[in-house]
């Protein structure tokens, strides 16, 4: 009977300890702005396989080719960085906050599609402006053409224009209008957090290599590298 009302009690004693060992450990992990860095970076991985595959899907269209965009690894890392600008940035479309501080006080259907414009406004302003940037960098530094939209109509220099501007800023608009945040409300409720933080670790770093040795081929031997390339048309 004693050993009994032992047990009992370490079990009792276990299950109040229990969730403040969960909720201590859950405090300890690198959060922005609420949200936990690995599920962020997760989705952004996820981002970064849809962005290679939009750059494909263009280049398929408009030139009747598909490659490895510079990549061993199917995923270009600068879209890695889309969630968290929507986060940070952004935040929601309806609302667009900025490091968090609204842009409209008050939420009416007029703020509403207001907030939408500039966030769309926004979004297709950064793709023109980070192409433009990012592709004049690539040429000063290392010589080397990285991207050209001359066939383009409404092109600023080759490397962006209204068309891409567009293009890529209203997909990017959409996904954060429509699947940002039920997505990665998903992915935080229902994916763990030891499997995403594996995933990150892991592929997220392989990512990363593959970017370095894409920017140190271009820094040696003055042109991006192609592993593969299929002209289908």
């Amino acid at each position: 009977m004693i050993n009994n009302t032992r047990l009992l009690t370490n079990e009792i004693e276990t299950a109040r300890f229990r969730p403040c060992c969960v909720n201590a450990c859950s405090k300890k992990r690198f959060k922005i702005m609420g949200v936990e860095f690995v599920y962020l970076y997760l989705f952004g991985i996820g981002v970064a396989f849809v962005g290679w595959i939009a750059e494909n899907t263009a280049r398929l269209v408009t030139q009747g080719v598909w490659d490895c965009r510079f990549h061993i690894l199917p995923f270009i890392s600068p879209y890695a960085l889309i969630p968290f600008a929507f986060h940070i940035l952004l935040r929601d479309p309806d609302e667009i906050a900025f490091f968090g501080k609204k842009v409209f006080k008050k939420r009416t259907k007029y703020t509403a599609v207001a907030s939408n414009l500039l966030c769309l406004a926004l979004i297709c302003s950064a793709v023109f402006l980070g192409e433009l940037a990012i592709g004049n960098m690539w040429e000063k530094l290392f010589g080397v053409q990285l991207w050209n939209y001359s066939a383009f109509p409404l092109q600023v220099t080759q490397y962006a224009g209204l068309i891409p501007a567009i293009g890529y800023g209203g997909g990017a608009y959409l996904i954060f209008r429509f699947i940002y945040k039920p997505l990665l409300k998903a992915i935080t409720q229902k994916v763990n957090f030891s499997v995403a933080k594996t995933i990150c670790c892991t592929l997220g770093v392989l990512i990363i290599l593959d970017t370095l040795a894409m920017a140190l081929q271009i820094a040696i031997f003055k042109q991006p590298p192609v592993y593969w390339s299929v002209k289908l048309w």
